[in-house]
């Protein structure tokens, strides 16, 4: 989500269940299910029963699938080399196979054999890289999509948005209660932040990326909506180009900005503590620099779902320590 890493792709929040069935969804059983449909993206997604082969094409939504309990019905997953998982799903992470650590192949999507496929966005489903929607959709493969990245309206994800896509998953999952339970989770999660920042002003953060010497600011969407729930302001919600949540900026800019915590986003495959100091010495002379205010946190945070709402948590930690 999401994911600048050069490549296409994140206060108190208020409850909003969205999404609607066709019909009941069964209970949290793996008895047959009826027809279910629900709404995503502006689309019907339908399914004929509860989905038996699932692929899912981000780490965020595979770890959303293991916590609604359909680790077993995933049959693939991929652009694993993106995200690490959480460290208490990693055992369950692990045992689901990898159809493709980064894209899969056309060929290799088609002979999972899916009948439900999960994505973090749908600027996958171009045509090149896979299959356009309307040609999984002629296969008879349904495709729910993280609200968070709904065509390709980055700026416009909100680290809320998990509300809606639990509703919708756990009926097209026949897991309606657990995703009512990890949905009262995640408020009161959200919650207790919300009430333990209560009165102190944002924190003014920079968030950017760093790589091959070039620096990108991240702002807007799930980026700074996630921030925002962690009690950050960022610097540059407003000076990035329209309808873009990341761009290159200078180094001089960001210090410019004398920012009093600066968010470093890393891969998976980063060395954190190398990441922050490298930063400390790119942005020497900032605040966040002087404090020891440089914190690198990984992408993953920002990709929506429940992994956002555990990351606005950890965020807040660092955005607003304990005294």
């Amino acid at each position: 989500m999401k994911k600048v890493f050069l490549a296409p792709g994140l206060a108190a929040v208020a409850l909003t269940i969205g999404g609607c069935a066709s019909t009941s969804a069964t209970p949290d059983t793996p008895a047959e299910a009826d027809a279910v449909t629900v709404t995503n993206c502006d689309r019907d997604v339908s399914v004929p029963g509860t989905p038996e082969r699932i692929l899912s094409l981000y780490p965020s939504m595979t770890e959303l699938l293991i916590e609604l309990g359909a680790a077993d019905a995933v049959v693939g997953q991929s652009n694993t080399n993106l995200s690490a998982p959480s460290p208490e799903l990693a055992d369950e992470f692990a045992a689901i196979p990898v159809l493709s650590t980064g894209v899969p192949a056309k060929e290799a999507v088609v002979s999972a054999r899916p009948d439900l496929i999960v994505s973090d966005g749908e600027y996958w489903f171009d045509g090149e890289r896979m299959q356009t929607m309307d040609e999984l959709a002629e296969l008879g493969i349904p495709i729910f999509v993280n609200s968070g990245y709904c065509h390709q309206e980055v700026t416009e994800g909100r680290i809320d948005d998990v509300f809606s896509d639990l509703d919708s998953l756990g009926r097209l999952l026949g897991k309606p209660d657990r995703a009512a339970e990890l949905a009262d989770e995640a408020q009161t999660t959200l919650d207790a932040v919300s009430d333990r920042i209560s009165g102190q002003s944002p924190t003014r953060t920079v968030m950017v990326q760093v790589a091959e010497g070039q620096s990108y600011a991240l702002a807007r969407g799930l980026y700074s909506s996630v921030l925002g729930a962690a009690g950050g302001q960022n610097l540059f919600e407003d000076e990035l180009p329209a309808g873009k949540y990341f761009g290159q900026v200078s180094t001089e800019s960001i210090i410019e900005k004398r920012p009093d915590v600066i968010v470093v986003v890393h891969g998976a495959d980063a060395d954190p503590a190398a990441a922050e100091e490298d930063a400390r010495t790119l942005f020497a002379g900032t605040p966040a620099a002087a404090q020891n205010r440089i914190h690198a946190v990984p992408e993953a945070v920002f990709a929506g779902e429940l992994r956002s709402v555990d990351g606005a948590a950890e965020l807040s930690e660092l955005l607003h320590p304990r005294g």
